[in-house]
């Protein structure tokens, strides 16, 4: 998540985003921020779950079910709905 994260957000590849199509998007450098943007953070959030198992290994498993069962389908959530705001608008 953290390559595609930079990918995408600092290096433009929108064509790595799933479903991209550039005839429905209308700002393309925005849109890679805000998917990037979220990749990243999913990455390091990734990542501080695995130290807080190396750290706090008897809670492991709680770490990662938090982190699976609520972080990534949240983040994954807004940043479906908020990508739509750089689809072009129908006139």
């Amino acid at each position: 998540m953290l390559g595609l994260g930079y990918l995408i957000r600092f290096r433009g590849r929108v064509e790595l985003i799933a479903g991209y199509d550039e005839k429905r998007v209308r700002d393309p450098e925005g849109l890679a921020r805000f998917v990037g943007t979220n990749l990243l953070l999913l990455g390091a959030g990734a990542f501080a779950v695995l130290a807080l198992e190396f750290l706090i290994p008897g809670y492991a498993v709680l770490f990662f079910v938090i982190y699976a069962l609520v972080a990534v389908p949240l983040v994954s959530f807004i940043t479906v709905r908020g990508s739509s705001r750089y689809e072009k608008r129908d006139s």
